[in-house]
């Protein structure tokens, strides 16, 4: 599988990298894994790997590295706690401060619902950030609402949409949207891979960024 994701992310580069210093006037890019693993009927261990760039392969923006646990109340919700660590470059941004590191906490509860036949997804989340840059340590808290749905188009293929609101609790309390679309593809029961775009608006920019994320869910409880 490894191969696939470098051939994909090399293809896209040769096609689309190019050079630029505006991040509003450049296609960026997410590539992600993330590993969802079973280990009892009520408990499950996440984990998520996350490269940003401001162009394909080029101009850093951040990793980002986590694991929590999720309790499943029941098939339809579940509750997550996680911990993530970042090393943030915004040197592009043209701010002041060019390299945060971030450690972040949050709380979350996933609802899955149907709306006549279409799949429904909340997902409603708290985090705390705790920054720290070289002139000085910050909080902040802020609520992230997602709603979104997966429509099958066959055994293989489906489409994923979904928009995610930021609410911070300081002044500026709409400082981001997220809107994003994917093609998936189920490469094995336990195996997909999501070639997506994301419009995301963020500390007054609008950027354009595309998404490759690679999702394993693996069922770890002993077959009774």
């Amino acid at each position: 599988m490894k191969y696939y994701f470098t051939l994909i992310v090399f293809c896209t580069a040769i096609v689309l990298g190019h050079s630029q210093v505006n991040p509003e006037k450049q296609l960026g890019s997410w590539y992600m894994l993330y590993g969802t693993f079973r280990v009892s009927d009520k408990i499950s261990i996440n984990t998520g790997i996350e490269l940003r760039y401001y162009e394909i392969i080029t101009n850093y923006n951040l990793d980002l590295f986590g694991t929590g646990m999720s309790y499943h109340i029941n098939p339809k919700t579940a509750l997550t706690v996680n911990y993530s660590y970042l090393d943030i470059d915004r040197s592009i941004e043209f701010t002041e401060i060019s390299n945060t590191i971030e450690h972040r906490l949050y709380e979350q509860i996933n609802n899955k619902h149907n709306l006549w036949n279409l799949p429904i997804n909340h997902r409603l989340r708290i985090e705390h950030r705790f920054l720290h840059t070289i002139n000085d340590n910050t909080i902040q808290n802020r609520l992230r609402y997602r709603l979104g749905t997966k429509i099958k188009l066959n055994k293989t293929l489906y489409i994923a949409v979904s928009n995610e609101i930021f609410v911070n609790f300081t002044e500026d309390v709409f400082r981001e949207n997220r809107t994003y679309a994917a093609l998936g593809i189920r490469l094995h029961k336990t195996l997909k891979l999501q070639l997506g775009y994301m419009k995301q608006h963020i500390n007054n920019l609008n950027l354009d960024r595309l998404q490759i994320g690679i999702y394993l869910n693996t069922d770890l409880r002993k077959t009774q």
